[in-house]
């Protein structure tokens, strides 16, 4: 009878073969067999070995059923110069029964590592999930149930732990609290540099290790607003001169972005901070004309830059609901109909990195399958 080799190799070789493979294929592997099921299930393969390339998820849901349809796709960035075009392939589509109860989902959905915070305007309750792994755990903030709440979701590079940060957004307030996932406990942070900051409707982004939202002075200036997610202290720091608009905060290069539409001269306009926090390294990285697009854009169409490819291109959400694509090659835009049926007021889509992390690792008693 002739040895099957592949199935007796060193669990360190099957390891590195694994490691190598999409997120895709790796899904399809979990079902394979037994031990191959249990080695991608392990805290060492998962935080140590797995490097999934970005793919882009957006989340819908209705006040009218008790589901909410996930859908997810792989975006390639290919090593090939000469192509400019976008390259996409649907990774999954499947509905969560039972998930936001109700409410609808829109710009209230971040990523970090994989996995997804995901919550409505007021602060209970809202949801840890990953999308992978096809589990995700309901939690609660300790504040009023009428307070408007901005929720932040990162992890330490120091520490590695997860964190949910839980904002009251009204100026006067100094109602913030913070969650490490696996410890079961709010904790209350002090205000100090925010206090008297309004935040701005809008979602947070991550960076450097810091969480990041828009907030508004008394004076109606907007400035950018910081958290260490290691010392759980805020900071706040200079938006690029540009006047008033309506920008989004983003992350390409691994640098805080802050893109807008510029409605005097036609065009979206991408800053990028060069050195973290030095509010003179703030430089306009594109200036992009928009009067060959079919789409109309209005004087506050909220532009996010949310992917920056190897060549240059750019992959950008359009009135928080609608992708369009960049060449930097030629110089246009383009639509992109990876999401037909988007809607701002049903769903938002985002980039984030899978995992096969389970939420059980974090000592979740009220982990839920689907």
């Amino acid at each position: 009878m002739e040895l099957n080799y592949f199935t007796n190799l060193p669990s360190e070789i099957t390891t590195e073969i694994l490691s190598r493979l999409s997120i895709r294929s790796l899904a399809i592997s979990k079902s394979v067999c037994k031990p191959w099921r249990d080695l991608l299930k392990s805290d060492d393969f998962v935080v140590s070995k797995i490097k999934t390339p970005p793919a882009l998820v957006r989340l819908t849901s209705s006040r009218w059923c008790n589901s909410t349809r996930c859908t997810i796709f792989e975006i390639e960035d290919v090593d090939n110069l000469e192509s400019h075009d976008l390259h996409y392939h649907p990774l999954t589509d499947f509905k969560i029964k039972g998930l936001m109860e109700g409410y609808r989902v829109r710009k209230h959905c971040v990523a970090a590592n994989g996995l997804l915070l995901i919550y409505s305007r007021f602060s209970t309750p809202f949801y840890i999930c990953n999308p992978i792994t096809r589990e995700y755990t309901k939690l609660y903030c300790p504040v009023r149930p009428d307070h408007v709440m901005r929720f932040g979701f990162g992890v330490s590079e120091i520490s590695g732990q997860y964190k949910v940060v839980c904002i009251n957004s009204f100026p006067k307030s100094n109602l913030h609290y913070v969650y490490t996932l696996g410890t079961g406990t709010w904790r209350r942070l002090e205000g100090g540099r925010i206090s008297g900051f309004e935040f701005y409707p809008v979602g947070c982004t991550v960076c450097n290790g810091n969480l990041h939202w828009i907030v508004v002075d008394s004076s109606h200036m907007q400035w950018i607003c910081g958290f260490d997610l290691e010392t759980e202290r805020f900071s706040v720091f200079s938006l690029p001169l540009v006047g008033i608009s309506e920008g989004e905060l983003s992350v390409l290069r691994d640098c805080l972005c802050y893109s807008y539409y510029n409605e005097c001269q036609d065009e979206i306009l991408i800053w990028m901070m060069k050195k973290y926090q030095v509010n003179e390294s703030w430089t306009i990285e594109y200036k992009m004309s928009t009067t060959t697009f079919g789409t109309s854009f209005y004087r506050y169409t909220p532009v996010e830059a949310i992917k920056l490819f190897k060549d240059g291109d750019v992959l950008m959400l359009l009135a928080r609901s609608s992708l369009f694509y960049y060449s930097n090659r030629t110089r246009t835009l383009q639509q992109v109909d990876m999401l037909k049926d988007a809607n701002e007021k049903k769903g938002y889509p985002l980039i984030f990195n899978p995992s096969l992390l389970s939420l059980k690792n974090f000592g979740f008693e009220n982990v839920i399958s689907f």
